[in-house]
């Protein structure tokens, strides 16, 4: 017992106590969310431009109001910029960020009117100046655009005897153009002025706008969670905010375990690879068996992903605090968190062990990593899925499969949905069968590998090492 716990004080000095280990325990979350933290610097560079746009109106009387709506947003746009510098210079402003999105600065339209209709020349032309940089977009607003839909002839009709009326479809040119804040700000302004134009030709052009604006007005229902006896006497609105927390918090849940077990697992793989080229296992069996190197280096190992699951959730937990969201996150997820932690680590760190252990090269183990890789990523793919149905038959299924129920059970228990009360603990029960296997197995082929020259290729040459070691 003595020597097993040596191997493994020497495994966890070798995880932790190297600058590689803190470097990535640094650049981990920069990786997976430091797009969160670069989007707003990217949009301050990339934004604030003067974006020149030309409009082809065939209606004649879109252009105008284009145009001017253009000239309010720009001059609003321009006064929030100069109110932001002058609060700069003067000091730092407590008032919340008003340039848009994550700090997104806007830009700059410029809206030029051209004759239409347009001919298939101008369209290449613009085109050309599209793809030079000259323009940023032109658009195309047919005639009968603003006009009362119409009933098609009857050679139009559809199977059924049915009849659609008949539109007008105006063309939006980008290099964007799927994806482009200028088309639906001009489908807005475009909607507006059609639905007067509309009016009038109706007849209706003597009623008061306003009280068709409240006849549209949409009824939204709003998301809330069930009621609790201490929900007693709280409002149950519910924002747009905290849907989007309950839907990406649980997934920061399931990321946070995803680094602790791909920073767990990595280097057992590297570290066996290691110890078998330089024939440094060879001197080591001389004093230990390999049953117990191995429980050695993965006791060692679960004691360095208790420490990047400290560091990690208290890092989470404080964020999580300083913005007042703390309550958002089920107490109840903490320890079982902690056990599927434990038990994914020692599961798929057996794996990558194994694997170390039975190959030369490291494209040998890459091969034979790749299904390990897709089933620990599965939780990942369908994580949006389980969280509009944490209780469906996707979140369920998966729950039970062993390489992806770690994830996808606590996902499930941080998204505030209330999971049958049998379905933790069987859950758990599944996966301490299931790696209790999964290391006895390992267990045979890393002994049978150890001492090998020769390295395995594939997952059949893998399995037969379990059986003849």
């Amino acid at each position: 017992m003595h020597k097993l716990w040596v191997i493994a004080h020497r495994e966890y000095v070798a995880m932790v106590g190297t600058k590689a280990f803190v470097f990535t325990l640094v650049m981990m979350p920069i990786l997976m969310f430091g797009s969160l933290l670069v989007m707003p610097l990217v949009n301050q560079v990339s934004s604030g431009k003067i974006r020149k746009i030309v409009i082809a109106d065939a209606t004649g009387d879109l252009f105008q109001p284009i145009s001017r709506a253009a000239r309010l947003r720009n001059e609003a746009i321009e006064k929030l910029a100069a109110t932001e510098l002058d609060e700069s210079i003067g000091g730092p402003s407590k008032s919340a960020n008003r340039t848009g999105f994550m700090g997104q600065a806007s830009d700059i339209w410029k809206f030029s009117e051209m004759q239409a209709p347009l001919t298939e020349q101008q369209r290449l032309e613009l085109s050309e100046r599209l793809r030079s940089g000259e323009l940023y977009a032109f658009v195309e607003l047919p005639e009968g655009l603003l006009d009362l839909p119409t009933e098609p002839a009857k050679s139009e009709a559809n199977e059924q005897g049915e009849t659609a009326p008949t539109v007008s479809i105006p063309k939006f040119y980008s290099q964007d153009a799927l994806i482009n804040e200028v088309r639906g700000w001009l489908g807005v302004v475009i909607n507006q002025e059609a639905r007067l134009t509309r009016l009038k030709q109706a007849g209706l052009d003597n009623l008061d706008p306003r009280v068709f604006a409240k006849i549209d007005a949409k009824i939204e229902l709003a998301p809330s969670l069930p009621m609790q006896a201490s929900d007693k006497g709280k409002s149950g609105n519910t924002s747009a905010m905290d849907s989007l927390i309950a839907m990406f918090l649980p997934f920061g849940v399931m990321m946070l375990m995803f680094m602790v077990i791909l920073m767990a697992a990595q280097p057992m793989l590297e570290s066996a690879m290691e110890e078998k080229n330089l024939r440094i296992s060879e001197l080591l069996l001389g004093s230990v068996t390999p049953a117990q190197l191995m429980g050695g280096k993965l006791l060692g190992n679960v004691a360095g992903s208790l420490i990047i699951f400290v560091l990690y959730g208290s890092g989470g937990l404080f964020l999580l605090n300083s913005q007042g969201l703390a309550d958002k996150l089920p107490a109840s997820v903490l320890p079982w968190f902690l056990l599927f932690q434990l038990l994914g680590v020692l599961f798929f760190s057996s794996i990558f062990l194994t694997v170390g252990a039975s190959v030369n090269e490291l494209k040998e183990a890459q091969s034979l990593l790749l299904p390990v890789w897709m089933v620990l990523m599965m939780p990942m793919m369908v994580w949006f899925i389980a969280i509009r149905d944490p209780n469906g038959p996707v979140a369920t299924t998966l729950s039970f499969f062993p390489p992806s129920c770690p994830m996808m059970m606590v996902l499930r228990l941080a998204s505030g949905t209330t999971v049958p009360y049998w379905q933790p603990p069987l859950a758990a029960l599944i996966m301490v069968v299931s790696t209790y296997l999964i290391v006895r197995t390992a267990g045979h082929i890393y002994r049978a590998g150890l001492l090998r020259n020769e390295g395995v290729r594939s997952i059949t040459q893998l399995f037969r090492r379990s059986f003849s070691g």
